[in-house]
This record gives C-alpha cells, sequence and structure tokens, in this order.
C-alpha cells in the first residue's frame, strides 16, 4: 500500500494525445527502460527526458513533472493603452498521472493560487483499456476546437486568439471519446455541469459537448498527408445567469474590454451554443491551421428575447527549421542545445477576425467595439523539447465602435510585445 501511495505522488502530463500512447507502448514492452534504470523494491525507475517508473510486471506505470512560465507583456505606447507593462508568472504546476492493469488512469494537475495554498487545474479518472472506447470523469477541457484542447504550454502562440472567447472553460463532467478505424475518426462525447470548476453550479441543466475528427491519411495511407485532420465540435447547455455576458467581452491577449455596459443593465442569459470546425496540416517543415466558431445565445433584454450571434475565425500559416511538432503533440528537436546543435526554430503568422451582432448595444446600452481584427506574428526557440523562449507581436484592430478604456478614452487599435520563458518536464 505504501508503495502504490508512493506512485501515486509521480505522474506527469505530456499532452493527452502522446502521453497515453507512449505509456502503453512501455507496458506492452517495446521500449525497455534505459540501461541505468533503478531498480527498488521490484519498481523501476528510470529518466528519458521525463521521469518515469513500473513495477516489473507492467501493471502499475506512472511518470511526474512539472512546469512553470513565465510571461510579459510591454504595451506599444503610441495607442496610449491603460494596461500596464507586466511579468508575471503565468503558469506553474506539478503534474502527476499513473496507470493500473493497463486499464485504469489517473491524472492530477495541481499549481499555486492567489490566496490559497493550491488549486486543482486538472483532475480526472479514466477507464482506457481499449483505444476504440475510453471513459473519462473529473475535472477537463470540453472537447471544442483544435485551440481550445491543446497544451497551452504548446500554442504556436503564447496568447490566444481572439476566437478562443468563444471558448468553454475547463468543467466538471463525464465523457465517451477513442479513436476507431486505424485512427480515421476520432471522436468525443460529454456532459458538463455548464459553471466551470470555479462558480456553484446553480441549476440542474447540464452543458453537452461533442467533437468528431477525421484523418484521411489513416486509410488512404499517403505519407505527406500524415498530419492531416479536419474536425467539427459543438456544445450546448442552458445557463440562466442574470447580467453576466454569455463570453467575456476582453481580448485575451491585452485584456482590454472592449464592449462594456455604461450604466445598469438588467438580462439574462438562456441557452448558448457552440459551433466549430478546424482544420491542420503539418507538411514537411511547412503546417497550416484554420479554425471557424459561430456562438448563439438566447438573452431576455428585461421581458424581450433576442438571438445574440457572434462569428469569429482565424488562420495562420508557419513552418519549423530544425524541428516540428504534430498538432496536438509536444515539439521534437532533432539537435538540442549542449548535444552537438543548437536546437529548433518555430516562425508563424495569425490572422483572426470576431463579430458581434448589436443586441448588446441596442437593448442593454453596451457601449465600444463589436467587431476584431487581429494580426499576430511569432518566433519560438526550443533549444530542447523542454524550454521555449517565445517573442511575439500581435496587433488588435477595434471596428464598429472603438474599444473604451477604464479612463474613458477611446481606442482604435491596441498593439503589444509579448515575450514568455518556459520550461516543462
Amino acid at each position: 500500500m505504501r508503495t502504490l501511495a508512493t506512485l501515486l505522488l509521480a505522474a506527469c502530463l505530456l499532452p493527452a494525445q502522446t502521453l497515453e500512447d507512449r505509456i502503453r507502448a512501455l507496458e506492452e514492452g517495446s521500449r525497455a527502460p534505459e540501461p541505468a534504470a533503478r531498480e527498488v523494491n521490484d519498481v523501476q525507475f528510470w529518466y528519458d527526458g521525463h521521469l518515469r517508473f513500473r513495477t516489473k510486471d507492467h501493471a502499475f506505470t506512472g511518470s511526474i513533472g512539472a512546469y512553470v512560465v513565465v510571461h510579459g507583456i510591454f504595451f506599444d505606447r503610441l495607442n496610449e493603452s491603460d494596461q500596464v507593462d507586466t511579468i508575471q508568472l503565468r503558469e506553474a504546476g506539478l503534474e502527476m498521472r499513473a496507470r493500473l492493469d493497463r486499464s485504469w488512469e489517473v491524472y492530477v494537475d495541481i499549481g499555486p493560487q492567489e490566496g490559497t495554498a493550491v488549486r486543482l487545474i486538472y483532475g480526472w479518472v479514466e477507464f482506457n483499456r481499449w483505444p476504440e472506447l475510453r471513459l473519462r470523469a473529473g475535472l477537463f477541457k470540453e472537447p471544442i476546437s483544435l485551440e481550445t484542447l491543446e497544451d497551452t504550454r504548446w500554442w504556436d502562440f503564447p496568447e490566444n486568439s481572439i476566437v478562443y472567447m468563444h471558448a468553454p472553460l475547463p468543467d466538471l463532467g463525464f465523457m465517451v471519446h477513442g479513436r476507431a478505424f486505424d485512427g480515421f475518426l476520432g471522436y468525443a462525447a460529454g456532459v458538463f455541469n455548464g459553471a466551470a470548476p470555479g462558480p456553484r453550479d446553480e441549476n440542474s441543466d447540464k452543458d453537452v459537448a461533442g467533437r468528431v475528427q477525421l484523418t484521411p491519411s489513416a486509410v488512404l495511407g499517403w505519407g505527406p498527408l500524415a498530419h492531416l485532420h479536419v474536425a467539427a465540435s459543438a456544445t450546448h447547455g442552458r445557463h440562466r445567469t442574470h447580467d453576466v455576458t454569455p463570453f467575456p467581452f476582453q481580448d485575451p491577449a491585452t485584456d482590454t474590454d472592449f464592449h462594456r455596459p455604461a450604466g445598469p443593465t438588467d438580462y439574462e442569459v438562456e441557452d448558448l451554443t457552440r459551433l466549430a470546425a478546424d482544420g491542420a496540416l503539418l507538411l514537411g517543415p511547412l503546417e497550416v491551421k484554420a479554425e471557424y466558431s459561430r456562438f448563439l445565445a438566447d438573452i431576455d433584454f428585461a421581458g424581450e428575447h433576442r438571438r445574440f450571434r457572434s462569428t469569429g475565425w482565424y488562420v495562420q500559416a508557419g513552418g519549423w527549421i530544425g524541428g516540428r511538432r504534430i498538432p496536438g503533440g509536444v515539439p521534437e528537436v532533432d539537435a538540442p542545445l549542449f548535444s552537438g546543435g543548437w536546437g529548433a526554430l518555430q516562425g508563424a503568422f495569425r490572422y483572426a477576425r470576431l463579430r458581434m451582432e448589436d443586441d448588446f448595444r441596442d437593448k442593454a446600452g453596451f457601449i465600444g467595439a463589436r467587431s476584431l481584427e487581429e494580426f499576430a506574428v511569432v518566433v519560438n526557440w526550443f533549444p530542447n523539447e523542454h524550454v521555449r523562449v517565445t517573442g511575439e507581436y500581435l496587433f488588435v484592430s477595434y471596428e464598429s465602435g472603438h474599444a473604451f478604456l477604464p479612463s474613458g478614452r477611446r481606442i482604435a487599435d491596441e498593439s503589444v510585445w509579448i515575450f514568455r520563458v518556459q520550461i516543462s518536464f
């Protein structure tokens, strides 16, 4: 029992798409421990870029890891933003993962939080004996859109696109998911509280979410398209929240409230529906990604019912020198620094747009912009697969009405420089 308790404190996160396969390969004996592996009480320990362990009979496997992300944002003063330049500890956490009897998996991600000792970032249990059918319960991301599902540490850009405003927060729920037909079809369907991990669930209504992803090369067998996928997803739920916007009207990078009330409001958000489609292609050193999102909300504005709509999309293109990252995976570096190489470089450009209809302006007295346009350029340097150094320039244009800053000034655009240093192992 003591050995089991010790092992449960040691399990690490790589993105779910890659770690599950790696652990399963270890269990099946296709990848033996390093020659320097040590054995303690019939438990083998070794390091191959991640601290791993397993029992001799492979009945128990696991890993442990940690990560730290330091983030800096500096505003171009020509746009006279009210925001301040700042350096912050954006993310930090301890990740633990363990698998029992090649069927039952536990994952926990904990980190610091202001005012409390620790907070649970993600935590779930899963039955995953067969790749075609997996059952998960706990706190995790709802299955919608590539940008939402990717690990935040390995987003191509250090900040989300403006389309990400439509995305739901991680939530408590149950989900069935898997891959079928040799990986051609991926699917996920779940039921969630609809209140995210923080707020108390105020009603018995639940959110439902689903995603279907197709990988044509799995059946066509054409190598150049091995990392092509297309996907569609949706969520729907009844929320019944009062005087809370259906999604944050706040730019993810600058934190500017671009559309806000000018005075007291009286409205209730009833039903929410999200529709999304995305695709990605990694072709040699080149990569292309795109996403479309449609957000619908039934809202009662002081007795008058309206259907609020918002549409967003982005497209990005980029390339790698000395490495690659499969969508949904972790970076691969051909020649790491201090091992005969200099690491890998990634560069990318992203264009995004988001448009909201005028309901909040007309019925709730909101002021500010109702559409946004974003241009972003990023360069990532990976000395090895665990370390990332990033520089990004981002320009946001506010349209259909300027954004109002807390000081009362109006701005038509903002530009910022964003820097990130992170380590994850």
